[in-house]
């Protein structure tokens, strides 16, 4: 899927797929897996774990909102 970016506050969110890489040591090969999981984002910081997180992308952008604004009050200036 494509990610969405979404602006709020002065914050950049983006929810994306999580992409998995693995390696095999001894060939030193790289192989992609394929992972339904979508992350949070938050200012390119992974804030998925720090949300409460529901199946949609709407749920996941409203839950990213709710942490910025638990982190970054309004009535504080971001100095």
């Amino acid at each position: 899927m494509k990610p969405i970016e979404t602006q709020y506050r002065n914050h950049k969110i983006v929810i994306r797929d999580q992409i998995k890489f693995a390696s095999d040591g001894v060939t030193g090969t790289l192989n992609k897996e394929s992972v339904t999981k979508r992350i949070i984002e938050v200012d390119d910081v992974d804030v998925t774990s720090r949300c409460r997180v529901s199946n949609t992308d709407e749920e996941k952008t409203e839950a990213a909102k709710r942490f910025i604004d638990r982190i970054y009050p309004q009535g504080k200036s971001e100095s």
